[in-house]
């Protein structure tokens, strides 16, 4: 138990302190740093690495809003303005470069702003196809990413070749399969591996090398293997949307005895179940991979996978319930929602909308509704 805790006191150590672990790999190695924005910018990470360069997630935070209001209407979501908060007032002075996908309507224009207020930081656009699944789609996301490396190589000094992504792919897929098999075995140990240590373990891997945080993994799923499964007394929920912040939102889903046993989270789970496919052509991989993946309200999805996804986590994790963290002011979030509500609701699954914002003054009405939805699922 002892060596669990010192382990996810790591994790938490490095999600809350982001600008240290940045600071420090650079000291350590002398190389450059590449600032990734939400929600898909895999692909572009694989090939920041491979030109050596360390991709950090770039997924704003709690902080006071002041000059980003100058460059974003009011309207826009929270994480968006935290990061051109942070870019605005030198938080970001460590990055070396950005890469900003066409994730949304905000985020189409977050390139431009980040070029005006600093010029000097080179900022790569991906533009993601949304008709992602036919060949054309695919061919167009290889050529996009063959592009980006091409500026990425620039930056860093050091070209891409394909030994070298393939070799990056192999080890993001590494820790993909690695962050799977914690999320599985966390649901055996839901004493210790809380909602907060669980988004700990998650928030982290954004801060430093793929590398350091599987071996990170791999400690800490020895010690959970070898510590006694808990028999877990309370309720059981999945989550589902862009994230689960503020943490104090986390501790109370603890406070009411809810366990978090499986996410659909942007900064989440999404990030981990989508393994690359084999292939001689590594560009065709990372765009096969985009190709692939299923559930997100910021990919073109006509057929709205979501809900079933969400179905089979409640299935496979025995969940007794969903938590839908609609992000304010996320308008793709907001229109899957009826979506969602609908196959939940079909197949009687209880499930809670709580609207959050990472700039909350306060949270005490989220935990009267969290408290209540505790209360429905223990009587149901």
């Amino acid at each position: 138990m002892d060596r669990v805790k010192r382990i996810l006191g790591q994790f938490e150590n490095a999600a809350h302190h982001p600008g240290q672990m940045v600071r420090e790999w650079k000291q350590e190695t002398g190389r450059k740093v590449v600032g990734c924005l939400p929600v898909h910018s895999s692909g572009a990470e694989e090939l920041i690495h491979a030109a050596g360069m360390l991709p950090v997630g770039l997924w704003g935070g709690q902080t006071t809003i002041s000059r980003a209001s100058e460059y974003l209407q009011a309207f826009c979501c929270s994480i968006m303005k935290a990061v051109m908060e942070f870019s605005l007032t030198g938080v970001y002075k460590d990055l070396d470069a950005y890469v900003s996908p066409n994730t949304c309507d905000t985020m189409r224009c977050i390139p431009l702003l980040l070029k005006e207020t600093n010029p000097e930081v080179p900022v790569i656009g991906l533009v993601l196809p949304d008709n992602r699944k036919i060949n054309v789609g695919v061919d167009y996301l290889a050529e996009e990413f063959k592009s980006i490396g091409e500026s990425l190589s620039e930056i860093s000094g050091q070209k891409i070749t394909p030994d070298a992504l393939q070799n990056s792919i192999a080890v993001f897929n590494q820790h993909k399969g690695l962050m799977n098999h914690f999320l599985t075995l966390a649901n055996e140990h839901l004493d210790i591996i809380t909602p907060y240590y669980r988004h700990m373990v998650i928030k982290s891997s954004f801060f430093m090398t793929k590398e350091k945080h599987s071996e990170w993994l791999s400690q800490l799923i020895d010690a959970l293997e070898k510590t006694p499964s808990y028999p877990w007394s309370g309720k059981k929920v999945v989550v589902t949307g862009i994230m689960m912040e503020p943490d104090s939102i986390l501790n109370m889903l603890a406070d009411y005895n809810l366990a978090v046993v499986g996410d659909d989270l942007a900064q989440g789970s999404r990030q981990f179940r989508t393994p690359l496919p084999d292939g001689d052509d590594p560009y065709v991989r990372l765009a096969q991979r985009f190709a692939d993946f299923e559930g997100c309200a910021t990919v073109h999805d006509p057929v709205k996978l979501r809900g079933t996804i969400i179905k089979d986590l409640v299935t496979d994790n025995q969940a007794d319930g969903v938590l839908v963290m609609m992000m304010k002011f996320c308008d793709p979030e907001e229109y899957d929602y009826p979506y969602i509500k609908m196959d939940l609701e079909d197949s009687n699954i209880p499930l809670l909308h709580v609207e959050i914002e990472q700039q909350m003054d306060s949270v005490e009405q989220v935990r009267t509704r969290l408290q209540a939805f505790a209360e429905m699922l223990r009587d149901k």
